[in-house]
């Protein structure tokens, strides 16, 4: 009797005893299982990009920076002020399809070079009207957009429909001899420093 007794309480001291407990990479692993980590949804959130609030530079290849250095050209001398969306080669069509993303950025202002590219490709001055027509028409959707107008072109039929548009407009203007040779660092740099005049 004392022999059941005694297995008895050996039986019950060894069922109290203490847990044998898993590694303490099993037991995270279970937690996760058991609490799944959800994350937190303002940090997994694509926050969409802040618009810019400066000029963005549109226009052909004194825009682009041809014939400066690379980050050389006029635009990119003006720094944060400006974003530079010139490209070598594009009439003012190209620019009126691309124009509303650009816009959409809201930009305080535009840097517009208009007219030595569609010079160079002979377009037909009525058709160059029209589209200066339409490119007034698409900016008057934007009140309070800043403009400087830049006049790249030579012959008067383009140079002309520039001024008279960017007078319409209320922008400010700049013309003259910097145009009138192929791009070079020099002009480049004389040319930045007139249109930072112009934007501060």
């Amino acid at each position: 009797m004392r022999y059941k007794a005694l297995v008895c309480m050996l039986w019950l001291l060894w069922g109290c005893g203490p847990v044998a407990e898993a590694p303490e990479d099993q037991r995270q692993t279970r937690q996760q299982q058991q609490f799944p980590v959800v994350a937190n949804p303002i940090e997994t959130e694509i926050m969409p990009p802040k618009p810019h609030q400066g000029w963005i530079a549109c226009g052909g290849r004194w825009t682009a920076g041809e014939g400066a250095g690379i980050g050389a050209g006029f635009a990119d001398q003006l720094e944060a002020a400006v974003v530079n969306a010139g490209i070598t080669g594009e009439p003012l069509p190209g620019l009126l399809q691309r124009l509303p993303q650009l816009l959409d950025r809201k930009p305080d202002g535009l840097i517009l070079e208009v007219g030595q590219e569609d010079e160079a490709l002979n377009a037909p001055p009525k058709a160059f009207q029209k589209h200066l027509n339409t490119l007034g028409t698409k900016l008057s959707e934007y009140p309070g957009l800043k403009l400087i107008v830049l006049v790249s072109a030579q012959d008067a039929s383009y140079r002309e429909p520039i001024a008279a548009f960017a007078e319409k407009q209320g922008a400010q203007l700049l013309s003259g001899d910097a145009f009138a040779s192929p791009p070079t660092a020099v002009q480049h740099d004389a040319l930045a420093e007139q249109v930072r005049q112009m934007l501060y």
